[in-house]
């Protein structure tokens, strides 16, 4: 068992490998210098602009500066060339208001998604089955951005229940999610209406599926209530697929970070991603994919892991 995890972590080393060059070369071939972007030209000469580009390490060969940059990334020393402060640092104050909504919305999105997915499977071809797929459908193909902005022209702005952006200030005890739990509803919502309508359409499959095993027979022949073969054997059974989605949809989460954050004026990742993105500021942009390939690889491990827990059958040698 610990040989299969560690050999699974070890596999996970040229991905982060291959996403660090990727992230790293496409920003140097972005256009746009940061040494122009971090102070108005107006007020430097080309000599001064020279001397800002060589002090942030700019003027070295590419390996040289790659090389910097992860060992910095590793020491916690790599620093915003805007704000001059320690990326780690900027990410773990970033950190808590993304976990929030992502927790939440996935924990939403599982919810509806189960619901949903077995009240669909258990009337095949019905009036309930075609209205939820047309529901899943329409869930998947509607744009985040148009039900983040009709939620909040309807109750942020019309009904005034909710906030429209932001959070609870930040104060010195930092992010408080009970504190900010009104500002955290819509973009919960948001986040998690087109995950449910996935795991709904993957639930019901995987229920429907389930219902026609030989197994579901047996447990009915033997006189077991409709609610106890669904729960013990059905449900059971059809949680092994619908886990692999949750793993797989992870990254969605992360995608979707930036746009809900962007949104509702949220200081998580997904903002401070998209702003560094636009100054050029590369060590910013490093440590947040970074991060965000880790926890991609991280969901997939404990997918895994889930995986023999729902399913007792499964054995890692």
């Amino acid at each position: 068992m610990t040989r299969y995890w560690a050999g699974r972590i070890l596999q996970s080393v040229p991905l982060l490998f291959f996403v660090s060059v990727v992230v790293f070369g496409v920003m140097r071939l972005a256009p746009g210098d940061p040494s122009t972007l971090l102070a108005d030209p107006a007020y430097l000469n080309e000599a001064q602009r020279a001397d800002l580009h060589r002090s942030l390490g700019l003027d070295d060969p590419l390996p040289v500066q790659y090389l910097r940059t992860m060992g910095g990334l590793v020491s916690g020393a790599l620093l915003s060339f805007r704000t001059g402060q320690p990326t780690t640092e900027m990410l773990a104050n970033a950190l808590p208001v993304t976990a929030a909504v992502a927790l939440l919305g996935m924990a939403l999105a599982a919810a509806l998604g189960l619901v949903a997915g077995s009240a669909a499977a258990r009337h095949p071809g019905g009036r309930l089955d075609r209205a939820l797929g047309l529901a899943m459908a329409g869930a998947i193909a509607f744009p985040s951005f148009v039900l983040a902005l009709f939620l909040l022209r309807i109750f942020a702005e019309g009904l005034h229940l909710l906030p429209a952006s932001g959070v609870r200030p930040l104060g010195a005890t930092g992010f408080d999610p009970l504190a900010s739990l009104p500002y955290l509803v819509l973009p919960v919502i948001v986040t998690a209406f087109p995950l449910s309508a996935v795991l709904a359409r993957y639930t019901r499959d995987a229920v429907r599926e389930a219902l026609d095993e030989d197994y579901v027979r047996t447990a009915r022949g033997k006189g077991l209530a409709p609610p106890t073969v669904m729960r013990r054997h059905v449900l059971r059974n059809a949680l092994v697929a619908v886990v692999s989605v949750i793993g797989t949809i992870t990254p969605l989460l992360l995608g979707g970070s930036v746009i809900v954050e962007s949104l509702f004026g949220l200081p998580g990742v997904g903002r401070i991603t998209v702003a560094a993105a636009l100054q050029r500021d590369y060590p910013v942009v490093m440590t947040t994919a970074l991060f965000s390939a880790v926890l991609v690889v991280l969901a997939n491990l404990v997918t895994d892991f889930v995986y023999g827990l729902v399913d007792p059958r499964i054995r890692l040698a």
